[in-house]
């Protein structure tokens, strides 16, 4: 019965995909959303086998400093400005060995979750790539690309100053797609200090941009760690259908808050266009 469900689509009315329910009733097709106040590992183990076409996360990058003695020490890779404004938040002071061992257990439970052909999706930034992709391969999820997200202006700091962010992108055997228009560089601006409701908060266009390649119209998507709930807008304004978790309460309280607010948005998906190799088709 699930998996007949998992390319429904249910509206409340208003052109969105159905409301707040519980877990198992957005698993079923009956809500569209459900975000829990839990662990990330904790809440995965709650899903079902096969229930998922995109588990696309923002986790803690641990970059606040170069050595592991500096990252334990800093209050994350945050601004001071940030921190005064919307407080600290737990696990983005944690040492490298500890992010490694977190997100291998978070991609083993992606390969279960995921149907065949779904994708993980990881935002990081580039000091912690050479450490997370292995260990993300490693669950048994094949490397399929590197995103690049353009934030069109550098940041802080000296010489060539950080403009990017990417996501690493695995899939569960042959990935499945549903829109062939997007590259792998997306240029997107960041959200500026005073409109954030999160310290690392992306922009919803951006995740917009990528669950639309990764997603069908009404299918399911997972994010373990949801922050302000970025992930979670996206994906009700593309009619799909939204399941999380976020550790901290009073951030999760934020994060429901928007993602009731959110309406689908109907786009014209362009066709999976598929490029022959070696002149093949031509």
């Amino acid at each position: 019965m699930l998996a007949s469900m998992l390319g429904s689509r249910m509206t409340d009315g208003t052109g969105a995909l159905g409301g707040e329910g519980s877990l198992a009733e957005v698993l079923e097709g009956r809500a569209g959303w459900h975000l829990a106040a839990a662990d990330a590992l904790e809440f995965a183990e709650e899903l079902p086998d096969g229930c998922a076409h995109a588990v696309w996360i923002d986790p803690p990058y641990c970059s606040g400093g170069y050595t592991e003695t500096a990252r334990r020490q800093a209050r994350g890779m945050l601004t001071s400005g940030s921190v005064k404004k919307l407080g600290w938040f737990i696990n983005d002071n944690m040492g490298s060995a500890g992010l490694v061992w977190l997100l291998r257990c978070v991609a083993v439970q992606a390969f279960r979750v995921l149907v065949e052909g779904g994708s993980l999706g990881v935002f990081c930034d580039w000091k912690m790539i050479p450490l997370l992709a292995p260990a993300l391969e490693s669950s048994g999820l094949r490397w399929q690309a590197m995103v690049v997200w353009d934030k069109e202006q550098p940041g802080l700091g000296t010489g060539f100053r950080a403009q990017h962010e990417v996501v690493l992108h695995f899939v569960k055997g042959t990935g499945v797609f549903h829109d062939a228009r997007t590259g792998n560089v997306l240029r997107e601006s960041r959200i500026p200090t005073p409109d954030r409701n999160h310290q690392t908060a992306k922009p919803v266009s951006l995740i917009e941009r990528c669950l639309a390649v990764v997603v069908p119209p009404g299918g399911l998507v997972v994010d373990l760690f949801a922050g302000g709930g970025s992930t979670g807008v996206a994906a009700r304004r593309l009619g799909m259908r939204f399941v999380g978790s976020e550790i901290d309460p009073g951030i999760a309280a934020t994060a429901k808050a928007e993602i009731s607010q959110a309406r689908s948005v109907v786009r014209t998906r362009g066709p999976v266009a598929q490029i022959p190799l070696f002149g093949e088709g031509k």
